[in-house]
């Protein structure tokens, strides 16, 4: 006996040496392949452009030393200093030289952001045809123009690219819309319980109001910030108009008297970590800084035509009560809100345009921004990025010249600009489609009666591996998955996987013949309060900044409205053996993300594509009130030649939760009847002899 765990111990501990023979043999092979990371040191210039009139015209002729730049009130040396000019030169002809074609004037970009969020649709109607002339006029001293839209729905909408086509324009302009809705109640759809308690009526009402102004609020932020991170790579001084009729005051007051809680900077899912905002004032500074860190002047137009309320025909006496009063609260409402678009032109370098000369105004400050602008750089005292916010100053020497510059900004590590960055991706996933990938998230139905998150991925192994890596490094993606409430905009579950890979021979070798790399992973057990919910799913690589989306809709099914039954999940995928022979029922696994159900794993395939008869299995949850019975699902297929035939599907696993009422099932399938293309999978499965069932169909593609 002593003998036997003598040999025991003996043969652990060769085996520990062995394995740290190999560790260290590995790292020392690993050196070879990863050298050594270098580390650069970054030349860090804060860019301050500086609009520069005289009695309303530009001044082109400083130099440097009529500048003088302060930075949290104290002066630092210019680096550099130049005239950025967009007008069009006529170029000499050289005597004696042949004759030089003209190259093409260097285009001034604006862009135009409707805000459809906070202004009337009326508003925006009546004043587009004055906008489409002022746009085209820029467009006839070169400049280029595009055009999006805040929308409470779509979030930032592109309308139009970068164009100088005049009938593009004004299509765009014609798509843009606004919101509709009326400054408080018509007297006789006051609801009777208010009649006699007008005062409650009122508190009820513009506590409402705060809500949605609230929630107009964030999503007008988080559309701006999402357009500032489009922008934000377009070389020198970034020029954006907003066309808006305000933006939403939070101000302390009603804050007080209606407390609404933090406020977050369109971040439902915490991405900026101890951000939290008291007041709307906060967040707004913070978009300024953000703004001024992109080199982004904002420039405001108020859409407001100024309507009138119309009486509406009841007695004096019920208008006082329920009309009038919503109205003089919301008329201080409109001067903050016209305050903060001030505030954030201002504070930008830019302008705001308001009133019945906005548009001359309009024409004479626009074109003339766009054509000049003076750029100055300078050192920080800082040697790495802190993250804060920092005064900026502009003198100007020139008797009676007057400046214009954005008045601070916030010094944004590359890992905080980042995190900005994936907020974006979050209000606007279509916005950010810089790395390519697959995703499918499956509510799975657990036997607690809650859902598990069963989250998927598809990595093309061409665009991501095989056409961005010459040398062998280390790489890490990060993947981000949001869930929301689409019904309250709550959120529902965030969290982050880190994905490491070993660029090296092996792997190259490894990936050189497939097309996709899945991964699979599970969730923290769910209780989803409601039926759809928005799914997003971002891949960032950390180190270039860029970013991936896909994202879905989800729609679980509500047993109660569900007398007949209803699909929960219908998942094409493949199973494996399982070496870990699991109990007989299903579950998911913590350590590959696979749904097992004893010797069996399902993984699903995130892009549904086969080759040509290959194995294929589909994972069925399917809630039936009427209780257990057998199941035989029918399965048929239709290919580009529109011919409906039958499929084979033989079960592999199934279970039924008899407190839940949910079967659950795997069904191998023989796709030799599948022709080559796109193709659709129907599943019907009867539920009685009186004709019912239920139905679903599924999009695969069979590759050659």
């Amino acid at each position: 006996m002593e003998t036997r765990k003598l040999n025991k111990l003996t043969l652990i501990l060769f085996l520990s040496i062995w394995i740290l023979f190999l560790s260290l043999y590995g790292f020392q092979e690993q050196q070879k392949l990863f050298p050594p990371e270098k580390h650069e040191v970054e030349v860090r210039l804060v860019l301050v452009d500086v609009i520069v009139t005289k009695d309303g015209k530009f001044v082109k002729d400083l130099t440097k030393d009529d500048f003088e730049v302060y930075e949290d009130g104290k002066k630092v040396p210019i680096n550099s200093f130049e005239l950025m000019s967009f007008e069009e030169r006529e170029l000499k002809i050289v005597e004696e030289k042949a004759e030089r074609k003209r190259p093409a004037p260097q285009k001034r970009k604006l862009v135009v952001i409707f805000d459809a969020i906070n202004s009337w649709r009326r508003e925006i109607k009546l004043e587009s045809k004055k906008i489409i002339d002022e746009l085209f006029s820029l467009i006839k001293l070169g400049h280029e123009v595009m055009i999006l839209q805040l929308h409470r729905r779509k979030g930032l909408e592109i309308l139009q690219p970068f164009t100088t086509d005049e009938d593009l324009i004004r299509k765009a302009v014609e798509k843009a819309s606004g919101n509709i809705w009326k400054l408080g109640m018509d007297a006789d759809e006051v609801p009777p319980k208010f009649v006699a308690d007008p005062e409650r009526y009122r508190k009820l009402t513009r506590l409402e109001y705060l809500y949605l102004e609230r929630r107009r609020f964030q999503d007008t932020i988080g559309g701006l910030l999402a357009a500032f991170n489009m922008v934000r790579n377009l070389p020198g001084r970034k020029s954006i108009l907003l066309i808006s009729a305000g933006i939403p005051d939070l101000s302390p007051p009603d804050m007080l008297r209606y407390p609404l809680g933090n406020i977050r900077l369109f971040d439902p899912f915490n991405i900026l970590e101890k951000k939290n905002f008291k007041e709307g004032e906060e967040v707004i500074r913070e978009l300024i800084s953000f703004a001024n860190a992109q080199n982004i002047s904002i420039y405001t137009l108020d859409s407001d035509i100024y309507v009138k309320h119309l009486f509406s025909g009841t007695t004096a006496e019920r208008y006082q009560k329920y009309e009038i009063a919503p109205f003089v609260i919301r008329g201080g409402d409109k001067i903050r809100k016209v305050q903060n678009l001030s505030w954030i032109s201002k504070d930008t370098g830019a302008s705001h345009l308001r009133g019945a000369d906005k548009f001359d105004n309009f024409r004479q400050v626009i074109s003339t921004d766009l054509k000049y602008y003076y750029q100055l750089t300078y050192y920080p005292r800082r040697k790495e990025a802190d993250d804060k916010y920092h005064k900026l100053k502009i003198e100007v020497k020139r008797r009676g010249a007057k400046a214009r510059f954005r008045k601070g900004y916030t010094d944004y590590s590359r890992e905080e600009a980042n995190k900005m960055q994936l907020i974006t991706a979050f209000y606007n996933p279509a916005l950010c489609k810089q790395l390519p990938f697959e995703g499918e998230f499956i509510p799975f139905f657990t036997k607690s009666g809650k859902y598990e998150p069963w989250m998927n991925i598809a990595l093309p192994a061409k665009e991501l591996f095989r056409d961005r890596f010459v040398d062998y490094a280390r790489k890490k993606f990060n993947l981000h998955i949001w869930i929301t409430d689409k019904k309250s905009g709550e959120k529902g579950y965030g969290g982050q996987i880190n994905l490491p890979f070993n660029i090296n021979p092996s792997f190259m070798e490894f990936i050189k013949n497939i097309d996709y790399l899945s991964f699979h992973f599970k969730g923290p057990e769910l209780t989803f309060k409601h039926n759809e919910y928005h799914t997003v799913f971002a891949l960032v690589d950390p180190q270039t900044n860029e970013i991936g989306t896909w994202e879905s809709m989800l729609s679980l099914p509500d047993f109660k409205k569900s007398k007949e039954g209803a699909f929960i999940n219908c998942v094409l995928g493949q199973i494996t053996s399982n070496p870990k022979k699991q109990a007989k029922s299903f579950s998911l696994s913590k350590q590959d993300g696979s749904l097992e159900y004893g010797q069996i794993k399902f993984l699903p395939r995130i892009t549904n594509q086969f080759a040509n008869r290959e194995e294929a299995s589909v994972f069925l949850q399917i809630y039936l009130p009427q209780g257990k019975k057998e199941i035989q699902p029918e399965f048929l297929i239709k290919g580009e030649d529109s011919l409906l035939r039958p499929l084979s599907g033989v079960v592999s696993a199934e279970s039924w939760n008899k407190k839940s009422k949910v079967w659950s099932a795997i069904f191998k399938l023989d796709l030799k009847s599948a022709t080559l293309g796109e193709n659709s999978l129907y599943i019907e499965i009867p539920l009685s002899d009186e004709g019912a069932v239920l139905s679903n169909e599924l999009k695969l593609t069979i590759l050659r």
